[in-house]
């Protein structure tokens, strides 16, 4: 399935794995790291499809564990909209047994942007090199228990023997993955109320209403430069800004300055600039030919 959704293309079987290091609802942080294979599954608490296929990926894990096969859980979705994939019902059904391994928490999204996820379930298989080797769906048919995580045990399977992933992509099948825009501004700065609103109704015009806005305030130095934050106002996806700034731009508390496309400045981005950058971000995947799934 090809995609727009992020101006950097996602990652494909073959090529290197983005990194992955997250926090568990135990409080470790959890890395995929080289020397051993990894799944990394992105999922949810309440898709039907995540919710359909999640025993059959246990079950994957609980019977490849002894092979030296670690398996991941990731929840990226905005619980903000949606309290069901907040991070204390995640902790719940860890604390219910309902996980064999780790799950983690990507509260910014950034690890899901890395990963180029665009649904829930979405299976990622990494060899022992780091490398990309399978992407898509456990398998056929999330209504199917008989099918058994097919796809995702072929891929494993063909690993363990050495060989070539006979099948190295599926089209994936799923609950869209549930975005957010975060507002970072600095109280400095008076034009962040202004950039929520102006958010809030692009994203009504470009027919994206139930993506929220998350504002967080940047307080500190030290913090601007932790987050690459240029100026107040700044609107991001998975942690990427959707306007740019000029390459070389340090981190600052300070107010931004935006370039209108009629070439004046703007303590605001471009409204036609942000629909663009934003359909970009937030495209969803029943959107591109050939999905099947649902919102």
């Amino acid at each position: 399935m090809s995609t727009t959704l992020f101006r950097k293309p996602r990652p494909r079987p073959g090529e290197p794995a983005p990194a992955l290091a997250l926090p568990a609802t135990d409080g470790t942080t959890v890395t995929a790291a080289k020397g051993e294979i990894t799944v990394v599954v992105f999922t949810c608490n309440h898709c039907p499809f995540a919710l359909a296929w999640h025993d059959r990926l246990c079950a994957v894990a609980r019977d490849y564990a002894p092979h030296g096969v670690r398996l991941i859980h990731v929840n990226a979705n905005d619980s903000d909209r949606h309290p069901d994939d907040s991070f204390e019902a995640m902790a719940a059904r860890v604390e219910r047994g309902e996980f064999p391994g780790p799950y983690l928490w990507d509260e910014h999204q950034r690890a899901a942007r890395a990963w180029g996820v665009m649904a829930t379930p979405e299976v990622f298989v990494v060899d022992a090199e780091g490398v990309l080797r399978y992407h898509g769906a456990p398998d056929a048919d999330h209504d199917d228990p008989a099918q058994e995580a097919a796809y995702l045990r072929g891929a494993l399977d063909d690993l363990l023997a050495g060989n070539p992933v006979s099948t190295a992509e599926t089209e994936v099948r799923g609950c869209s993955l549930k975005w957010r825009v975060e507002l970072l501004y600095w109280s400095g700065c008076p034009s962040h109320p202004d950039a929520l609103a102006l958010a809030e109704d692009v994203l009504t015009e470009i027919g994206k209403a139930g993506v929220g806005v998350r504002s967080r305030e940047i307080r500190t130095l030290e913090e601007a430069e932790a987050e690459g934050f240029v100026g107040s106002p700044t609107l991001r996806v998975g942690g990427a800004e959707l306007i740019e700034p000029e390459p070389g731009t340090p981190a600052a508390l300070a107010c931004r300055l935006y370039r209108r496309r009629d070439g004046r400045s703007s303590p605001l981005p471009d409204r036609d600039d942000l629909a663009e950058a934003l359909r970009a971000a937030l495209v969803y995947p029943w959107e591109l030919p050939g999905w099947q799934g649902r919102p």
